[in-house]
C-alpha cells in the first residue's frame, strides 16, 4: 500500500490558499451542502435553516454555525476523513472532503461541534492544530498523513436536547488578525458567499430574478449572518445602483446587461450580468462591489480579478474593472478546482474560454465607445466654456488692445467651429447608437447637457427600443448664436474706472497694457499684474 507523507497536511492546511479568508468561504460551502440535503428530508421548514459567521476579536475566537442536518454520532469518525467525500460532483458545492481542514492553518485548535436530530447527545471533535504543525514541521518525524491525524484529535460527547441539530466549526487562538476583522469579512462574504441580492439594488435585482425563472435556473441562496458579540447582521451581495469615486466623481448605475450562452440543445453553458454607466474608468477598489465575479453554485471561484483573462490583449484587461457583475457556470461539464482559485482543468474549459473572450468583446468595445463619447462632451464644453470667457470680457469691456481685440475674435470662431464639429460627432453617434442598440445612447443620453452660452434649439428626446428596455438617446444642439461683430468691443480704458483720464493719458495706459499682452502669454498672471496697476491708477 501507498505511503501518504504527512507533508500532504500542510498542503491541506496551512498552504491551501494565498487569502487566508478563504476558510470562511470553505466552512459555507460544507454549510449550504448540509443545508441543501436537510431541505431535500424536510428536516425542518425552509426559513429555518442558517448559518452564523461570529467573530470574537479579543478572544481570538471564531465559530461558524449551520442549522442543517449535523453528524450523527455513530458517524463521528468521518469528521476524521480526508478526500474521502460522499458528496456528488456537478450536484454538490464541495466534493471533496478536504475544506473542513482549511481552519487548522490559521489556529491553535480548531474544534467540530455537532448534534444530530433525534439524538441526545453532541459530539466535540478536537484538532490539536499547534501539535499538529509541529509534527509536520519537525524534519526527523516520518509519520504518515493518517496517523498524524490520528494523533493530534480526539473526541468527547456531552448532552444535548433531542430536537437539536447543528454543526459548528470553532477555532480558538486565531493568528490571522485579517480573519479577525468583522467588517472585512462581512464585505468579502458579501461578494463571495451564496446569498441573495440586495433591496437596494433595486429594479436591477428584479430584472436578474425574473430572468433565472424564465429560464428555469435555480440560484441557490442562504441566510448567513455575519457578527461578534455585540449582534449579527445578515449579508447579502454587496452591489448598490451608485458608483463612488473620489477621482472622476460619482456616479449611478443606469441599468445592466443580461447576457448567456446555451449549447445545441437550448441548454444554458453560462449566464451572466454586467452594470451599465458612464465608463469613466476602472471602478476604485474602495467599492465592495467591482469587477466581473466568476461564480459556480452562485459561491465565487477565484477574487475579483479572475474574469481579466477573458480578455485576450494584455492593455484590455483593464476594461473588466469598469464594471461589476456576474458570470454564473451552469454546465456540469466545469466545476472549480481544488483551491476554488479557477475551474477544473478539462477539454471543454479551453471551449469555454474562447466563448466568454467572444462575449467580453462587447465590454471591451462599450468601454472604448464610452470614452469617445466623453472626449466629443468634452470638446462641446471647452469650446462654450471659451466663448463664454470672450462674452464676458466683451460684458465687462476688459480688453487691453485691438489686437487682443482681434485675437479674440479669431479664437471665438475657432470656438465655434470646433463646438459645431463636436456636435456633428454627436449626432453620429446618436445615430448609431439608435441603429445597433447600444445601451451608452441611454447612458449619456441621461448625462445633464452642458449649459450654452448662446440661445439654442432644445434638443429633441429620441428613443429607441432593445428587448423591453428603451434608452433614450443625445442629441445635438443647433444653437443660434450672435457672431462677435453683433457686441461692439471696447478697451479696459473705457471702462468707468477710468474716467478721469483724458483720451491722451488713456492711449498711455492702453500702450502699457498693451505691451503687457505681447509680453505675457498666461492670462492669469497678466490679469494679476494690470489688476494691480489699475488699482493704483484709479485711486
Amino acid at each position: 500500500m501507498a505511503k501518504i507523507g504527512k507533508y500532504v497536511i500542510d498542503s491541506l492546511t496551512r498552504s491551501m490558499y494565498e487569502d487566508s479568508r478563504c476558510i470562511y468561504r470553505e466552512y459555507i460551502q460544507n454549510a449550504a451542502d448540509q443545508i441543501d440535503l436537510a431541505r431535500e428530508q424536510h428536516l425542518e421548514e425552509n426559513d429555518y435553516y442558517e448559518v452564523h459567521v461570529r467573530i470574537f476579536r479579543n478572544q481570538r475566537r471564531i465559530e461558524i454555525e449551520d442549522t442543517a442536518t449535523g453528524v450523527s454520532a455513530d458517524n463521528r469518525d468521518t469528521l476524521k476523513d480526508v478526500a474521502t467525500s460522499q458528496k456528488k460532483r456537478g450536484q454538490h458545492k464541495g466534493f471533496r472532503g478536504i475544506g473542513r481542514l482549511g481552519g487548522l492553518g490559521y489556529c491553535s485548535t480548531l474544534t467540530f461541534e455537532t448534534s444530530y436530530k433525534g439524538e441526545e447527545v453532541k459530539t466535540l471533535m478536537h484538532w490539536d492544530a499547534a501539535k499538529m504543525n509541529r509534527i509536520v514541521d519537525d524534519e526527523l518525524d516520518e509519520s504518515e498523513a493518517g496517523n498524524v491525524i490520528d494523533d493530534c484529535t480526539s473526541f468527547e460527547e456531552q448532552p444535548e436536547v433531542a430536537d437539536k441539530h447543528y454543526f459548528k466549526v470553532i477555532m480558538e487562538n486565531v493568528t490571522d488578525d485579517r480573519l479577525l476583522d468583522v467588517n472585512n469579512i462581512r464585505k468579502y462574504l458579501s461578494m463571495v458567499a451564496p446569498v441573495d441580492y440586495p433591496t437596494q439594488f433595486g429594479i436591477f435585482s428584479s430584472q436578474i430574478k425574473r430572468y433565472i425563472q424564465n429560464n428555469g435556473i435555480v440560484l441557490d441562496v442562504y441566510n448567513i449572518y455575519v457578527g461578534d458579540e455585540f449582534g449579527e447582521e445578515q449579508i447579502y451581495k454587496g452591489y448598490t445602483t451608485k458608483i463612488e469615486d473620489a477621482r472622476n466623481g460619482d456616479y449611478d448605475i443606469k441599468d445592466i446587461k443580461i447576457f448567456d450562452r446555451k449549447n445545441s440543445e437550448g441548454e444554458i453553458i453560462y449566464w451572466g450580468w454586467y452594470s451599465i454607466s458612464e465608463l469613466r474608468g476602472q471602478i476604485p477598489a474602495n467599492n465592495v462591489a467591482y469587477g466581473i465575479r466568476l461564480r459556480c453554485k452562485n459561491i465565487q471561484v477565484g477574487d475579483e480579478r479572475t474574469t481579466r483573462n477573458f480578455f485576450v490583449a494584455e492593455g484590455d484587461k483593464r476594461f473588466a474593472q469598469y464594471f461589476f457583475g456576474e458570470l454564473h457556470v451552469e454546465t456540469p461539464l466545469l466545476m472549480p478546482d481544488a483551491r476554488r482559485d479557477y475551474l477544473r482543468e478539462c477539454e471543454y474549459r479551453s471551449t469555454f474560454e474562447g466563448m466568454v473572450r467572444s462575449d467580453f468583446t462587447t465590454l471591451k468595445d462599450l468601454c472604448n465607445e464610452a470614452s469617445n463619447i466623453r472626449g466629443i462632451i468634452k470638446n462641446i464644453t471647452k469650446a462654450e466654456e471659451g466663448q463664454k470667457t470672450i462674452e464676458k470680457k466683451r460684458e465687462t469691456s476688459s480688453f487691453l488692445s485691438q489686437k487682443e481685440i482681434e485675437d479674440d475674435d479669431t479664437k471665438y470662431e475657432r470656438f465655434k467651429k470646433n463646438k459645431e464639429k463636436a456636435q456633428q460627432q454627436l449626432e453620429r453617434k446618436k445615430q448609431e447608437t439608435e441603429q445597433n442598440g447600444s445601451p451608452l445612447g441611454f447612458i449619456y443620453g441621461t448625462l445633464p447637457t452642458p449649459e450654452p452660452t448662446l440661445p439654442s434649439t432644445p434638443s429633441i428626446p429620441i428613443s429607441t427600443t432593445d428587448g423591453d428596455t428603451q434608452y433614450p438617446t443625445f442629441v445635438a444642439n443647433s444653437p443660434t448664436e450672435p457672431t462677435p461683430d453683433e457686441q461692439q468691443p471696447k478697451l479696459r480704458t473705457d471702462n468707468a474706472l477710468y474716467k478721469k483720464f483724458g483720451v491722451k493719458e488713456k492711449n498711455v495706459i492702453n500702450a502699457v497694457y498693451n505691451a503687457i499682452y505681447n509680453a505675457i502669454a498666461d492670462e492669469d498672471m497678466r490679469e494679476g499684474l494690470i489688476k494691480k496697476i489699475e488699482k493704483e491708477l484709479t485711486k
